[in-house]
């Protein structure tokens, strides 16, 4: 029961929303992994909008203060991954305003009653840990987010964008239909219902309206707002920085929002990495996003010094000149030495220069300790040195990840299992001892005391 299984049912598919069943997506699902390599990640799209959308006001009976988005300074949320979000959304609940997403998926995955109300409980004792992703006691699963929403009754509406990369007029209705049955996201009955107009699917799920636009489709929303926007969104439009540049993308992006005027009351941001859906590498994109929230003016002035560095750090690396994209990078971090993406970007680089290996593994120690997400990358280097024939260096990496997030019981299990293939169950003993006094979810991880206990028995604990 390794950390891959256990996050195998993380993750969905769904085919582009065009004529034909299938596509290649895999160049098209890709975003920085911090040296100008890319990383293939799944593709989801999803749900239902109508033309030039404009849903009634909610009745507010506490009225909201509302930010013009990106035309206003606006705070930006950040969480790991989308269902974190559901606490801020629980405390608007009584105002249920509309929700604007993006995301490359719906995140309409079933949720059982007892499942939701447990989720409810938590969110009423504003329990943060029972949404985190690596809590052995989880309520829900990222991709049931906006089910448990419109179960809870949290939104008058609901305008999903998705980044679909065909042209609005191949988008087709009857593959989207099938496509929202398939993913379990909508029933029959809700599925035929849907229309299409202007790039826009349009219908209802769970009784709310509910919309699927194409990222070009205008829209209209009336009343107060809840926007998120989760990194996995940028995937399928990424096709690496020769094709499709990740800043301009995200002007790009962020400025067609800006020109909905959309008011809104709260705005959030994942980066869905935890699961590694989303390469560790485009980490750096949140804080971008907090900065334009911050100061949207930026959207209309040139790229920060800072910025154009980066983005010439991913651009050289497609030209095959690491070199100078490292030397770049050693100039930026000479401005900015506190920040873990830039360390972490280093690591991946160095990794290509041969010259400069040596030094890569201390970059990545010094992003990790600033951003213990990054330890999640010592995960990845543990087979590799497995394959190398290095197993005490392969125990080693995930003795750094362990140490690095030490709350994270499935790394700590990972580490465990590790140990006694290695014929060292004396020290996986400790480990999984503390796994088994852990709370464990009965719906979620069923089997996990009782395979804790197999684990002892074979380590000899």
């Amino acid at each position: 029961m390794t950390r891959i299984k256990t996050f195998a049912c993380l993750t969905l598919a769904l085919l582009l929303l065009c004529g034909c069943e299938e596509q290649e997506t895999a160049s098209a699902n890709r975003l920085p992994t911090g040296s100008g390599q890319t990383s293939t990640v799944s593709a989801t799209t999803a749900p239902t909008p109508p033309p030039h959308l404009a849903e009634p006001a909610p009745d507010i009976s506490a009225p909201q203060e509302t930010t013009l988005l990106l035309q206003k300074a606006t705070a930006l949320k950040r969480y790991e991954v989308p269902s974190q979000a559901l606490l801020s959304w629980y405390a608007l609940r009584e105002a249920r305003p509309a929700l604007l997403i993006y995301a490359n998926d719906p995140l309409l995955q079933t949720i059982s009653p007892s499942m939701q109300n447990n989720l409810m409980e938590q969110l009423a004792k504003g329990n943060d840990s029972a949404l985190d992703l690596t809590s052995p006691d989880i309520a829900i699963l990222p991709k049931m987010t906006l089910e448990a929403a419109l179960q809870a009754g949290f939104f008058s509406a609901i305008y999903w964008v998705m980044p679909v990369t065909v042209e609005m007029a191949e988008l087709s209705i009857e593959v989207f239909r099938t496509q929202m049955i398939q993913l379990g996201a909508m029933d029959d009955d809700e599925a035929r219902q849907l229309t299409l107009h202007d790039g826009v699917f349009s219908g209802t799920v769970r009784g709310v309206p509910f919309h699927a636009l194409h990222p070009k489709a205008k829209f209209a929303i009336n009343g107060p707002t809840v926007f998120h926007f989760d990194l996995s969104y940028l995937a399928p439009l990424y096709q690496g920085e020769i094709k499709s540049q990740v800043y301009p993308l995200i002007y790009q992006t962020l400025k067609y929002l800006r020109d909905q005027r959309v008011e809104t009351i709260s705005a959030s941001f994942s980066y869905s990495q935890l699961s590694g859906e989303i390469p560790l590498g485009s980490r750096f994109i949140g804080d971008v996003f907090a900065q334009l929230f911050t100061k949207p003016q930026l959207l209309d002035e040139n790229l920060p010094q800072s910025w154009q560095q980066r983005a010439k750090a991913l651009y050289l690396p497609e030209l095959f000149n690491n070199s100078d994209a490292r030397k770049t990078l050693l100039e930026l971090l000479a401005t900015e030495p506190d920040d873990p993406s830039v360390h972490y970007a280093l690591y991946s680089i160095n990794r290509q220069v041969r010259a400069a290996r040596n030094s890569a593994l201390d970059h990545l120690a010094e992003a990790v300790r600033r951003d213990p997400v990054y330890a999640l990358e010592y995960l990845q280097l543990a087979p590799v040195a497995r394959e190398m024939g290095q197993p005490d260096e392969a125990l080693r990496m995930l003795r750094l990840a362990n140490e690095a997030s030490p709350e994270n019981p499935f790394i700590a299990l990972e580490r465990a299992q590790a140990l006694i293939k290695a014929g060292q169950g004396e020290n996986a003993a400790p480990l999984l001892q503390q796994l088994r006094n852990r709370e464990w979810s009965k719906i979620f991880y069923p089997d996990m005391p009782a395979y804790l206990e197999q684990l002892l028995t074979e380590s000899g604990g």
